[in-house]
């Protein structure tokens, strides 16, 4: 918790302070989004299509539990990736940093 000393810091401070902070959160936030990225890429291999094709296409009739479920984690995955990419351009726009990746 903050005392009330860090509210007499100078307004230069303050923003080094949130420049510094909002890097180290965009790092995390990238570091998850790689991960993510990495498990999609893994199940693009493995059903060799994309979510989006698979959703075109649907599960096969005689799916078993292991593509229910993956299809369950696919989706929730590409949800998170999309989240934390809006996420990382907020952060980016704070601290005026290029859409890398």
């Amino acid at each position: 918790m903050l005392n009330y000393s860090a509210v007499r810091l100078p307004t230069q401070e303050w923003e080094h302070i949130v420049r510094l902070g909002t890097e180290q959160h965009a790092q995390e936030l990238e570091r998850e989004l790689r991960t993510a990225r990495t498990h999609i890429a893994e199940l693009e291999r493995r059903y060799k299509m994309t979510l989006a094709q698979l959703r075109g296409s649907g599960l096969p009739d005689d799916a078993g539990r292991e593509a229910h479920e993956d299809y369950v984690e696919w989706s929730s995955l590409e949800g998170y990736a999309a989240e934390l990419e809006v996420r990382l351009a907020g952060l980016r726009d704070i601290i005026g940093s290029p859409n890398a990746r």
